[in-house]
């Protein structure tokens, strides 16, 4: 006789890093969070959206022109605050994802129980891009993430790893407005398939 599949979890954290947890990891968070209040949905207040950043410091505001950057895209960054990554931070989460793979291997390094869970941005996206959509499955928001996170990691040991480098998004603090544009663009554009998994129901 088959068991029955472990019921999901009542919640999903979604956790990003980088470095100050002032600019990428916050402007991946807001990004998230814009496209679960644009999806609606009953089910979207299941779905917890975080920060931090491996040297974060506790209290620190946003990059001001990040923060202009979200806002001006109907962000909501009024109550943001940094924080350090930890394991206990870690340990929350179900899906971390790092905006270099420097990060990752902070990550890990705090937590390695976590390591499964834990990918850069990009490459979270690129393995998403080249997984059977067929093996996803759930009736909900939660149970499509941890599907999603499972099926990711499954095609991370079927998949050569990028170049280095090509995995890392990187740093506009203290560069140009354009910069700051394109990585916004980038974090925005490899989130777009994973959240659209996650945030639809399959047909």
């Amino acid at each position: 006789m088959t068991s029955p599949a472990p019921a999901a979890p009542e919640r999903f954290h979604l956790l990003f890093v980088c470095t100050a947890n002032i600019c990428r990891s916050p402007i991946a968070a807001e990004l998230t969070r814009l496209r679960i209040r644009a999806a609606g949905g009953s089910d979207g207040p299941r779905l917890t959206v975080s920060s931090a950043g491996t040297l974060g410091r506790d209290g620190a505001a946003m990059d001001p022109r990040a923060d202009v950057l979200l806002r001006s895209l109907g962000g909501h960054t009024a109550e943001f605050a940094a924080r350090a990554v930890t394991a206990a931070v870690v340990a929350t989460a179900d899906l971390v994802l790092a905006a270099e793979r420097r990060h990752l291997e902070a990550v890990v390094a705090c937590r390695p129980a976590s390591h499964s869970s834990v990918f850069t941005i990009l490459e979270f996206a690129r393995l998403v891009d080249r997984l059977d959509v067929g093996r996803l499955s759930g009736a909900c928001v939660v149970s499509r993430a941890v599907s999603l996170v499972r099926e990711a990691a499954r095609m991370r040991g079927m998949t050569p790893p990028g170049a280095t480098g090509a995995d890392d998004i990187p740093d506009p603090y203290g560069r140009s407005d354009g910069e700051y544009r394109a990585c916004v663009t980038a974090i925005d554009r490899a989130l777009e398939r994973p959240l659209r998994y996650i945030l639809s129901e399959p047909a």
